[in-house]
């Protein structure tokens, strides 16, 4: 009985913020084109869609967009720092070439959903949830179907750890994962689609899962539609933050190369990037990033008022994690010359 009214308070607590997006339907502005006709970032990464994507909220993920570019998924914690704690999967999608206002998404059940991927040929999305694990969506001709639990191969448990499901164009899935050689059991792994049939999970190797002991060292990793390479988050040491972005490039031998750092231009927008995106066309990658708007010695010394405070809070800079997009030439620019 405390569990249905624990999941029932979770659902009014959903239903009334996605309410409160009615009454400013009628301050949307019209949004057209590609990326909701926003103009494209260069090589320093920028924040993605302020005030429509990016808010005052948590973004829990980085932008997904399905392989046609007309519909956006996005994970937001609405509620940070309060129990229960919710995450929600937002939506937009464009109809007759308007882009739609930020809406949740039809599938969210849990107090914690998070978007992972959508399959390259778009018929697939993934998402994690406390409620059934990784779960995979399949897109139907009047939207997106039920979350079904996602069930890669027969190791796999509904509550084993799995997070950030990737499929690529061979069918192949990449994640974080199971991997016994890691501190905490967790690394980035892939699962191979032969034959009708995933194998069993096998490390991307050392270079991409460094020995940290860390609950979740090396995670979230965004391949490559082709298994080129390999982005993801790590917490090894010589970063520019808390966490950092790292690309592996894959081998003729089907091994993976040094994890590069994506360096400064992208590392240091905030203190803890993550959740990396790639987007359908692959000009881009979209992450998470946090900046801090002020440090503990800022209060002491520039001694804000309260309202000052309030208004830091209030506003989208209010040290909550926000989406950053960067252009995608970095790829070639790291790769290795040999």
């Amino acid at each position: 009985m405390k569990k249905f009214f624990g999941l029932l308070n979770v659902v009014i607590i959903i239903f009334a913020f996605a309410s409160c997006g009615e009454d400013n339907e009628s301050n949307f502005i019209e949004l057209k084109g590609p990326y909701l006709g926003l103009k494209t970032p260069g090589d320093v990464p920028e924040l993605f869609a302020s005030g429509i994507v990016s808010s005052v909220y948590w973004e829990h993920s980085g932008a997904v967009f399905t392989p046609d570019g007309k519909e956006l998924f996005w994970s937001r914690a609405i509620n940070e720092g309060r129990s229960p704690r919710i995450i929600v999967i937002m939506h937009m999608k464009q109809i007759n070439g308007v882009w739609t206002q930020p809406e949740l998404a039809p599938f969210n059940f849990a107090n914690y959903n998070h978007i992972n991927s959508i399959s390259p040929d778009g018929k697939r999305l993934y998402m994690f949830s406390t409620e059934n694990g990784v779960s995979v969506v399949n897109k139907t001709e009047g939207g997106w179907g039920k979350p079904k639990f996602l069930n890669i191969n027969n190791a796999d448990q509904p509550r084993r750890y799995i997070n950030e499901v990737h499929e690529t164009r061979s069918g192949n899935i990449y994640c974080s994962g199971p991997l016994e050689s890691m501190p905490k059991g967790r690394g980035i792994v892939r699962s191979q689609f032969i034959d009708g049939k995933y194998l069993e999970w096998e490390s991307l190797g050392s270079n991409v899962n460094f020995l940290v002991d860390d609950p979740f060292p090396n995670h979230s990793p965004t391949v490559d539609p082709d298994e080129r390479f390999v982005i993801f988050v790590s917490r090894r040491p010589g970063g520019y933050g808390e966490q950092d972005l790292y690309i592996s490039y894959r081998q003729p031998d089907d091994t993976w190369g040094p994890a590069i750092n994506l360096g400064p231009k992208i590392n240091t927008i905030g203190k803890s990037n993550s959740w990396p995106q790639l987007s359908p066309d692959g000009k881009y990658l979209f992450f998470t990033s946090r900046v801090k708007p002020y440090s503990e010695n800022d209060i002491r010394k520039k001694k804000y008022s309260y309202s000052e405070l309030i208004e830091i809070q209030e506003s989208i800079d209010n040290g909550w994690d926000n989406i950053y997009w960067v252009s995608n030439k970095f790829i070639e620019e790291l790769r290795p010359k040999h």
